[in-house]
């Protein structure tokens, strides 16, 4: 599922599938099996999933069972918890 860029949610988000968020979120994200953070995405959130991937703002804390990335364009502030973690430079 793609959440668009004009949409906000606050509240706890669920899904058993994979998500992409472009807009804002407020609240909890996940679980879910793939969470992807878009580049102008804006999250106030805990995230769980077997992947996470950051490319936009995150505050808020990460958790995945297989791995996490976080890309160049992302600013994360919050804990990362997964047995991968990708952090690119930048």
């Amino acid at each position: 599922s793609v959440l668009g860029p004009t949409l906000r949610f606050k509240g706890e988000l669920t899904a058993d599938e994979d998500l992409v968020v472009h807009g804002q979120i407020e609240g909890t994200l996940g679980p879910a099996t793939r969470v992807t953070i878009g580049p102008e995405a804006k999250v106030t959130a805990d995230v769980q999933a077997g992947v996470v991937i950051v490319e936009g703002t995150v505050h808020g804390n990460l958790k995945a069972q297989s791995s996490v990335v976080v890309r160049e364009s992302a600013t994360l502030e919050g804990n990362i918890e997964a047995p991968s973690v990708s952090i690119l430079e930048g």
